[in-house]
């Protein structure tokens, strides 16, 4: 097994400045939308008296589905080799 060679990243081309920037604006966008949310209500999610299965259920939903099938992959990688 080769042994891992560590060097210094070089933050002086456009190349870095633009992708730093555009991961500077998407995070930027993100927080912008989370205060959105926080500030708006339940209506931004689509959440009411009637519909109480809004925008942050499905996620959770979602994230514990997803985690439990990697979770089911991972034990069948182990148990077959």
């Amino acid at each position: 097994m080769s042994t891992p060679r560590f060097q210094i990243l070089k933050n002086s081309g456009a190349g870095y400045r633009l992708v730093l920037g555009l991961l500077v604006l998407l995070a930027g966008a993100g927080l912008v939308a989370a205060h959105y949310m926080e500030s708006r209500g339940h209506q931004v999610t689509g959440m009411d008296n009637q519909i109480v299965w809004g925008l942050p259920h499905v996620f959770a939903v979602y994230l514990i589905l997803a985690a439990s099938g990697a979770l089911n992959a991972a034990s069948v990688s182990s148990v077959f080799g």
